[in-house]
This record gives structure tokens, sequence and C-alpha cells, in this order.
């Protein structure tokens, strides 16, 4: 679909919309505004609906997996891998003091 811009001038000066007679000015519209430009464009328009963790949406499924294990701040703990592959759950004690345990050893 090709664009066309259409330059008009101003006939008389509008200050309302801030025009001088004789300016230049390009008029904004919609498909709305045209008739049977909406039917062309509704058909060219790809709708998505909202991703959920099995089906695609805006985003692919397995990336709303990903955001749906995001938690919120404040964190009670932050979850770590060591190289080994141990997890480790990273946290602060009501002194402030930071704190880290084996995921095994954590008490929920």
């Amino acid at each position: 679909m090709s664009t066309k811009i259409i330059q008009l001038e101003a006939r008389a000066d509008h200050s309302d919309l801030n025009l001088a007679k004789g300016e230049p000015y390009y008029p904004a519209t919609s498909a709305d505004a045209v008739k049977g430009l909406d039917k062309v464009v509704d058909g060219k328009v790809v709708k998505y609906d909202p991703a959920t963790e099995t089906a695609d949406g805006l985003m692919s499924s397995v990336d709303k997996k990903k955001l749906n294990k995001l938690k919120e701040e404040p964190l009670d703990g932050l979850k770590l891998k060591a190289p080994n592959g141990m997890i480790y759950i990273l946290s602060v004690t009501n002194d402030g003091e930071i704190k880290l345990v084996k995921e095994d050893d954590h008490q929920t």
C-alpha cells in the first residue's frame, strides 16, 4: 500500500489551529475517514490475542512462561546457581545481615 501526502494551504488566519493565511499544513486522517478504506486496512492488520503459557500472542508462549516466573519486588530470597549446579538462596535477616544457604537446607 502506498502513502500519499497532501499539502494544503490555510485560506484564512486560524489562531485556534496556529495557522496563518497562506501557511502550508498537512491534514491528519484515519482509515475510518475514507469510505471503504477500513475494509482494505482491516484485512491487512495482524490481530493478536493475549499470550498465555500455552498459546502465542503478542509474545511467545515460552516468553510468557518466563515472565510468569518473575516475582514482584521486594524478594524474600534470590536463588543463585553455582557452576557445579548447586542452588543457593541469598536473603537478608531481620538484623540486615546477608544470609546464604543451600536450597536443600532452606526452611520455608
